[in-house]
């Protein structure tokens, strides 16, 4: 695509800033929050935390019965897929509707989905006969840029979602980049270099290795209803630049909503998990979890702690991010 091209691209992406991602409205769960997908979701991620399925200890913590995992908050919205043709649609699981502005990107070429950021926001736990819905916005879309993977733009845009009363119960900031695969090129803008947050001095969470193998990742592709092929296609994944198959951005944050709570104990409620995302977790390469607390605060009987969390393998830094818990005083 030349420049001039790009400069007539532009005008169009911008038109869409601001506005719903398609015409269709709400995207409804298929199903109210029960106790089957949440028992799927923490075998796929081995979290025991007994708030999750033992309604007898749940009972005796402040969630006062089971709840959902936090980082489950996408699954229960996303579509029933249409198997076939998903690869041709770049791993959309269902026919993109066509006032998608990402059908604009697909149009022009860039039909390969890298998602590289996710801050998720909790106002309450889901608990089982929750119904869930959420509204997407389309927030922002880079300049043209030249990766290490292909030449696209980042498109971030924020869903809430609300339960059968209306009321939100969370917020998502996602962000992707939609591609064309190939080597780096020299066109497009560069992102700047960011000043590194302050290193977190509190206490340190134990280390936690984490062995991905190809089963780990499609189980977690599976429990939070992601289809898309590079989660369990190798030969697709490689056709879009990638190593191998790759842990999906849900999966990374269940096991970082897990290494968090493993340390912080079941009376914990998590309030926001933000990551970015880096290398690929793929087969093969383990990923090494550390954490530490970087800042506590008190509000009234509440201790928030906000824990600095990284994720590694031998590729590089996968998640690096913070967690926000709480904790009775």
């Amino acid at each position: 695509m030349s420049d001039m091209e790009v400069d007539e691209f532009r005008p169009t992406l911008d038109d869409h800033i601001g506005k719903p991602l398609g015409s269709g409205g709400p995207s409804v769960g298929p199903d109210a929050v029960n106790v089957p997908m949440i028992r799927h979701w923490v075998d796929a991620m081995s979290d025991h935390n007994p708030v999750y399925l033992d309604a007898d200890a749940a009972a005796k913590t402040r969630h006062g019965g089971i709840v959902a995992p936090p980082a489950m908050l996408q699954s229960w919205t996303m579509a029933r897929p249409l198997i076939d043709g998903i690869a041709e649609r770049g791993g959309s699981p269902v026919k993109i509707d066509e006032a998608n502005p990402l059908r604009l990107f697909d149009a022009a070429g860039y039909m390969a989905t890298l998602a590289t950021n996710s801050e998720l926001e909790f106002l309450r736990y889901l608990r089982p006969g929750d119904r869930v819905q959420a509204t997407t916005e389309l927030e922002s879309v880079s300049e043209r840029k030249g990766t290490g993977i292909g030449l696209g733009y980042f498109v971030t845009w924020v869903m809430t979602y609300t339960d059968q009363d209306g009321e939100t119960v969370g917020r998502q900031i996602f962000r992707i980049l939609k591609f064309k695969p190939g080597p780096p090129e020299n066109t497009g803008a560069k992102s700047g270099k960011k000043t590194p947050p302050p290193e977190p001095t509190g206490e340190k969470l134990a280390p936690f290795d984490l062995d991905v193998t190809t089963t780990r990742i499609v189980a977690g592709a599976i429990a939070s209803r992601d289809f898309m092929p590079v989660h369990h296609d190798p030969d697709y994944a490689r056709s879009q630049g990638a190593p191998d198959m790759f842990m999906n951005i849900l999966t990374t944050n269940g096991y970082v909503s897990r290494y968090v709570t493993d340390w912080a104990g079941p009376e914990a409620i998590v309030r926001n998990i933000s990551i970015k995302l880096g290398a690929p977790a793929v087969p093969g390469k383990t990923l090494h979890f550390t954490g530490q607390v970087a800042s506590e605060t008190r509000e009234g009987n509440e201790r928030v702690l906000e824990v600095a969390v990284k994720a590694a393998n031998d590729l590089g830094a996968h998640a690096t991010g913070t967690v926000v818990v709480t904790l009775p005083a």
